[in-house]
């Protein structure tokens, strides 16, 4: 059976990315009091939906914006 999305939970992770731009999936999870397994899930989910994200050698993210539909 598919998990379903919580749309409240990757709202919060994208504006975690915005605020703190180059922040490490690890430091979201501590963050927002997630396990890290479950930010990386939401990363996907994140991209999935149409949100445009980028990732540097050390991990870093950033927020680029959303696809148009």
């Amino acid at each position: 059976m598919a998990r379903q999305t919580n749309e409240a939970r990757l709202d919060a992770i994208r504006e975690i990315i915005i605020r703190h731009p180059a922040c490490r999936p690890a430091r979201i999870a501590r963050l927002l009091g997630l396990d890290n397994k479950t930010v990386q899930r939401a990363l996907s989910q994140l991209e999935e939906r149409g949100d445009l994200l980028a990732e540097d050698q050390r991990g870093r993210l950033v927020w680029f914006g959303r696809r148009s539909p």
